[in-house]
Order: C-alpha cells, then sequence, then structure tokens
C-alpha cells in the first residue's frame, strides 16, 4: 500500500505542476515556471492528493460532500504549508493578501474553490483511472519504481531546502552588512566627517549592488518560480524587492540585446542582398 501512496504521490505532485505552470502562464500570457524543488512536481498537490485517496473516498457517493471536504482540507493543507515555510525561510513564498477574501494572505476563496473543483476531479475522474493503472503494474517492479521516486523526491527535496536556507542566510548578511554600514555612517557623520561618509556610502552601494547581482543570479530560480513572495519583516521585503528588480532589469536587458542583434542581423542581410544585386 505504501508504494501505491508514493507513486499516487508523484502523480498528483506532478499534475499539480501542470496545473499550476497552465493557470499562471495564462495569467501572465508567458510560461512561468512554477514550484519549491527543482524537479516538475509541486509536493503540497502530491499531499493533497493523498487526501483525496485517504479522506474522500468513503464519501464518495456525496459530491457535495466530496467538494466541501476537499475545499476545506486543501485550505488547511496550503495554511499550515504556507506558515511552516515562513518559520523556516523567513518568507512566504505565496501571498494571497491582494485576494478579496483571504486568511492572512496564506489562503484565498479562489483558489479554495478551485481547489475543492480539482478534488472533485480527482475522486471522480483522475483516481479510478490512476488506480487502475497502477494495479496493473506487477509487484516485482512496483516497490522498485516507488523506491526510485522516494529517492528522487528526497535527494531535490534534500537541495531545494539547502538553496531556500542559502537564499535566507544571504538576505540576513545583506541585512548586516546594512546595519554595520548605517553604523559607521552615523559614527563618521556625527565626528565631522561628512565627505569621507559620503564617500564611503558610495564605495559601499556599488559593492551591494555587485553583491546583489551575484545572490540574485545564484537563487534566480527562487525568485521566478515564486513571483508572490512575500515576508512580514520590512527590511527583508525591501531585500526581495530588489531582488524583483534586479530581475526585472536583467531580464529587460537581455530583451533589448536580443531585439538588437535582430536588428543587426537583418541589416547585415540587406547589405548582402544589395550587393548581390549590384553585382550582377
Amino acid at each position: 500500500m505504501i508504494d501505491r501512496l508514493i507513486i499516487y504521490f508523484l502523480v498528483y505532485s506532478f499534475l499539480g505542476y501542470l496545473s499550476e505552470v497552465a493557470y499562471c502562464s495564462i495569467g501572465q500570457r508567458r510560461l512561468v515556471n512554477r514550484g519549491f524543488l527543482y524537479g516538475p512536481w509541486l509536493p503540497i498537490y502530491g499531499f493533497g492528493g493523498l487526501l483525496v485517496v485517504i479522506f474522500l473516498d468513503p464519501v464518495s457517493q456525496q459530491p457535495l460532500l466530496v467538494f466541501i471536504l476537499a475545499f476545506l482540507l486543501t485550505s488547511m493543507l496550503e495554511y499550515f504549508t504556507s506558515w511552516a515555510l515562513e518559520r523556516l525561510f523567513s518568507v512566504k513564498l505565496w501571498d494571497y493578501s491582494r485576494m478579496k477574501v483571504n486568511i492572512n494572505g496564506r489562503v484565498c476563496l479562489l483558489n479554495s474553490t478551485l481547489f475543492g473543483i480539482m478534488g472533485l476531479a480527482a475522486e471522480y475522474i483522475v483516481q479510478p483511472r490512476m488506480a487502475r493503472l497502477i494495479s496493473d503494474i506487477p509487484s516485482a517492479i512496483i516497490h522498485p519504481v516507488a523506491l526510485l521516486i522516494a529517492m528522487v523526491l528526497s535527494v531535490d527535496a534534500t537541495l531545494s531546502v539547502m538553496k531556500m536556507a542559502s537564499f535566507k542566510a544571504g538576505l540576513r548578511r545583506f541585512r548586516e552588512m546594512r546595519r554595520d554600514f548605517n553604523g559607521r555612517i552615523e559614527a563618521l557623520v556625527a565626528s565631522g566627517k561628512k565627505e569621507l561618509a559620503e564617500e564611503l556610502r558610495a564605495r559601499f552601494e556599488a559593492d551591494m549592488d555587485k553583491a546583489r547581482t551575484s545572490f540574485a543570479g545564484s537563487m534566480r530560480h527562487i525568485t521566478l518560480s515564486n513571483p508572490t513572495m512575500t515576508a512580514r519583516s520590512r527590511e527583508i521585503l525591501t531585500q526581495l524587492e530588489m531582488l524583483r528588480s534586479w530581475t526585472h532589469d536583467r531580464k529587460e536587458l537581455i530583451r533589448r540585446q536580443k531585439a538588437e542583434l535582430k536588428a543587426l542581423d537583418e541589416e547585415n542581410l540587406d547589405k548582402i542582398r544589395r550587393r548581390r544585386n549590384d553585382e550582377v
């Protein structure tokens, strides 16, 4: 039974990833990668799928109850996951504060309703078919497959947690550098060395910009996969906004460079065509 649950977990995690990518990409009119992990799977949907298997099957004869339970259970799961991740990493990976009906920005009525509908789809469409397919897998194969899935997900989760821990440490390092620098500047100003303070400020901002650029590049996966990431701390929020600004500026720079190269290529091709016409 455990082996089957592991496979269910992977399938629902993958389907959830596809749903999130499609939903966000349509809304933003561009391909948006989603997820806390590196692979194409979202564990929160995997756990949601297991809730369907465990709690909704016994009441499958009552679709309204299935919807209500899916609505409530997935909302509780999302709220707890948001709270736990914030406790661990000091940031909220998603924030629904701008939605009309939400609870602490962790869950909102729209998404919970969509989860309820997805619960209905999982119970009456996905789960019956997936159960039949998995039941056809020979017993000699299903255990190694489940073990491989567990290993891959464990490695991915470990690497992702390490990455997030590094992200948290980086933000903390920037805050500490800023506090230490501000203290030194205040001391210089108080001692009447304003010119030296301004010179040091300019150097510090240049060094911070370089460090932030390097940090944002190495953490690009986290910032792009969680575009609504926020934090309660004003200092952390400021750092996140700076990282988003850098990411946006970098994308715009790449877009302009591609446009300029394309224009240059077209100009060169035009010159070649004219030269050939002249030769003819």
